[in-house]
């Protein structure tokens, strides 16, 4: 009787442990930059790991538009966010807006200090981008 629940047990674990691995895992993602209608800099960030994701995404209110974001990064403590001296370009978003909304993104893979959102590039009628960070 033993051996049967000794059996029975593992035999338990065994099939809810492929369940377990299975079962998806939310990762958090902050705004970087918000509601952005023309050229502008997003807040300073920390990322929270050395692996980070970018996704930027826009509309406009009629009509086709377009916008190019710029994710920069630096290693600097404190640097200056209202100037791009202390920044580097790690990737480029291009994005053609229009209704209905549009997506695109890109990753890092370094242990960078800061990150940040630019938008470089706006038009249509009442563009608005916006970028998260996930991790």
């Amino acid at each position: 009787m033993k051996r049967l629940l000794i059996v029975f047990l593992l035999a338990a674990l065994v099939a809810t442990v492929p369940v377990a691995a299975q079962q998806r895992t939310s990762y958090p993602s902050s705004v970087i930059l918000d509601a952005a209608t023309t050229t502008a800099t997003g807040e300073v960030k920390k990322p929270p790991r050395a692996q980070a994701t970018f996704q930027a995404y826009g509309t406009t209110s009629a009509g086709s538009g377009a916008t190019t974001i710029v994710i920069e990064v630096s290693n600097i403590e404190s640097p200056v966010n209202s100037t791009n001296v202390d920044w580097m370009t790690v990737c480029t978003i291009s994005l053609t807006l229009g209704t209905t909304r549009t997506s695109d993104g890109c990753t890092i893979n370094a242990p960078w200090r800061n990150v940040r959102a630019r938008v470089t590039a706006i038009s249509g009628t009442n563009a608005t981008v916006y970028v998260r960070m996930g991790s």
